[in-house]
């Protein structure tokens, strides 16, 4: 292998890729153990989180899609503890692929970073700053598959816990897979675990279900997103 071939830049998996790499047995073990650990730290750190509206995914049948403000990393395991198991077993998490990933090769500590949440969460990298056709349809493929996915439609997240405007990608996704969109609202994160920080703080993250959304005939992409938009940040108001 040539030095530029090693250090061609690489792309976001596709389905069949991150499907084998949640399917690892040495995964399984480290994700029960590394979630035993997170509860421990829960505890000690006195973190409690309230949820709303989640008895009602119990009456939907997967897969679905899950659109949610972001405003801490923590976000993402308290979606994923919440979830009920028959969501929890295949729900897959959508990640910042130049954020998470080794994409150029040369990064230990991004692959390390990109083995860990895909233990936890079931991870995945998705391209948010190139074009985003290839990782649109690795999700459609989850999808197909039975796989439920996260989204945080912001690209990022809040540095001040505002809810910013919603990417469009996720209309996308729900349209052409005819998924329904499950809006979610987590409030909190920001104070317990802030950027830049490893160690939570006490305090209490609040997180609300709310009901699934359908694409209504004729309606386009952009009222689509507007309306998962508007209704996250009602979610946000009622908290």
């Amino acid at each position: 292998m040539t030095s530029q071939e090693q250090t061609k830049p690489k792309a976001p998996p596709n389905a069949d890729d991150i499907l084998r790499q949640f399917s690892k047995p040495s995964l399984i073990v480290c994700r029960v153990l590394m979630h035993v650990i997170f509860r421990q730290v829960k505890w000690i750190r006195r973190v409690k989180w309230t949820v709303n509206g989640v008895s009602e995914l119990s009456k939907m049948e997967p897969p679905v899609i899950f659109a949610s403000n972001h405003q801490s990393h923590i976000d993402t395991h308290v979606i994923f503890s919440t979830l009920p198991k028959q969501f929890q077993k295949r729900t897959a998490f959508a990640a910042a692929f130049d954020h998470f990933a080794d994409a150029d090769g040369t990064s230990l500590k991004k692959r390390l970073i990109q083995c860990i949440v895909a233990t936890l969460w079931h991870a995945f990298c998705i391209e948010r700053l190139k074009s985003p056709i290839t990782s649109i349809r690795t999700m459609q493929n989850l999808l197909l598959r039975g796989w439920s996915i996260v989204i945080y439609p912001e690209g990022t997240r809040s540095r001040t816990g505002e809810i910013a405007a919603f990417k469009p990608g996720l209309a996308v996704v729900a349209k052409k897979s005819g998924r329904p969109v499950v809006p979610v609202c987590v409030q909190g994160g920001i104070k317990i675990l802030p950027e830049a920080t490893y160690i939570p703080r006490s305090g209490v993250i609040k997180i609300s279900y709310g009901e699934p959304l359908h694409f209504k005939q004729d309606e386009s992409s952009a009222e689509f997103m507007a309306r998962v938009e508007s209704t996250v940040r009602a979610m946000a108001n009622d908290q």
